[in-house]
């Protein structure tokens, strides 16, 4: 039998040259996920203020159309383009997809009505859901397996840092400047403009490769890029194999991707419609005149609790840190929902309790579906993942508002509860501990069989072409 060149063997920890290669190449995808956070929060705070409302008439119709809108896109994103992505290769659709999104802000400047705020709300959407089922996979396929969590949840990180940074400039604006409101939607074109100069000259991921048998262009990146850090034993047990959507329908992929698309789902449903409208919520507590700096705190206080499930991912676990904050958000919205019953500081305390356990829990989302699949679908199952989550973040921000309008409150904050509650009792039937496995152990259908299998392929071995 024909044998392509052998994946060479490591000989220690990563060197200066590939340690480089790995921060440039989290930066560049972290790009994409501080552009995310950066443009919901953008919208949101343009929203926050009365000037553009006033200007281009934003009716409350109009307000959870234009809310909703790149939740919609992203939903579309995800689920077409990620399994183009497995089809075509990771390395065109992540610059293609960032070239559109730059457009998009671009023509933000020239915003006149509220129907150009919800079509390119959607296409910037369209091109952040790409974005999700493409970068995260890649940045998996190359990190060494104890420090996968690590490098996954910076980029969790970085939708944070996004998000508070754009609500802080909206925030400013709004104070100082409300009527320059197109600058507060435009502003996501300068990341996105860093974002592509940093991944001009990335290579496809050796992974992909390997599972469309184009094993050499593979090694040659193991070569030059990964060095010393390379698992060798991982990337040999990679197998050329078919990219078919249906399988994540089949028997041995349908119980990750219903965890995958419910736990995702129950992060996002209520943070999502509950930090779009974080004045409104804070205003109902009982803030007042206060409600938008409490928005701006909520926001900060969301960024720390993400930093502590960073710092704590590798070292206890995913499913420590999904199963625990699931529950705890519920709780603390339970005790919201008492409204009246409590005095405003502990409702205001309790609400800030929900984002410190939701930002804990916020890594994982880019962490779990990337390992519960294998390559050859890998972006098709994240794409799928973040594709349902939009639905229903799209559903809680278009109907949090008229729910507080029609229901108050109380029952606004026992919906949101209880899909929390639902979330960290799905965690705890399914959350798998996939910490310090390699790669094609935690995604493969059998895991016994890969460990076995992994043992028995010596390191210079190789898989025909």
């Amino acid at each position: 039998m024909r044998t392509a060149a052998a994946i060479p063997p490591t000989t220690g920890g990563p060197n200066l040259r590939t340690r480089r290669f790995l921060r440039r190449l989290t930066l560049a995808t972290g790009g994409g996920m501080f552009i995310d956070g950066f443009v919901f929060a953008s919208v949101a705070a343009a929203l926050a203020g009365s000037a553009m409302s006033r200007d281009i008439g934003v009716t409350s119709t109009w307000s959870a159309l234009i809310s909703s809108s790149t939740l919609l896109g992203t939903f579309a994103g995800g689920l077409l383009l990620g399994y183009v992505t497995d089809r075509l290769g990771r390395r065109p659709m992540f610059t293609i997809d960032l070239s559109v999104f730059l457009g998009c802000a671009v023509l933000m400047l020239f915003v006149t009505a509220p129907w150009h705020l919800f079509v390119l709300g959607l296409v910037m959407g369209v091109a952040v859901g790409a974005d999700y089922s493409i970068g995260s996979p890649l940045l998996c396929e190359f990190v060494p397996s104890a420090r996968r969590g690590h490098y996954l949840g910076i980029l969790e990180i970085l939708w944070n840092v996004g998000y508070v940074v754009a609500y802080l400039i909206g925030f400013l604006i709004n104070s100082h400047w409300p009527g320059a409101w197109h600058i507060t939607l435009a502003a996501s074109a300068v990341p996105a403009v860093f974002c592509l100069l940093v991944r001009h000259g990335l290579p496809e991921s050796p992974r992909w490769l390997i599972s469309k048998g184009r094993r050499n262009e593979a090694i040659a990146i193991i070569e030059h890029d990964l060095d010393a850090t390379a698992e060798i034993e991982d990337f040999s047990a990679e197998q050329p194999e078919r990219t078919r959507y249906r399988s994540l329908f089949s028997a041995d992929y349908l119980g990750r991707t219903v965890f995958v698309c419910t736990f995702w789902m129950c992060i996002v449903l209520p943070y999502f419609a509950l930090t779009f409208f974080q004045p409104t919520v804070l205003k109902a507590i009982g803030l007042g005149g206060s409600a938008l700096a409490g928005a701006v705190l909520g926001t900060v206080i969301a960024l720390l609790g993400a930093a502590t499930g960073w710092y704590l991912v590798d070292r206890v676990g995913r499913r420590k840190i999904l199963i625990w904050p699931m529950f705890g958000c519920a709780l603390a919205l339970f005790l919201v929902s008492l409204g009246h019953l409590l005095p405003i500081w502990l409702s205001t305390v309790c609400f800030f309790g929900y984002l410190f356990s939701y930002g804990i829990m916020s890594i994982l989302p880019g962490i779990y579906p990337e390992e519960v699949f294998p390559t050859s679908i890998r972006t098709s199952g994240v794409g799928l993942a973040s594709a349902a989550s939009r639905i229903g973040a799209a559903a809680g921000t278009f109907l949090l508002p008229i729910s507080l309008v029609h229901l108050g409150l109380t029952w606004s904050m026992i919906f949101m509860g209880t899909v929390s509650l639902i979330g960290g009792a799905t965690a705890l039937a399914w959350a798998p501990e996939t910490n310090g496995m390699k790669l094609t152990e935690t995604a493969h259908r059998d895991a016994h069989r890969v460990k076995r299998t992994i043992a028995r392929v010596p390191l210079a071995e190789s898989v025909g072409r």
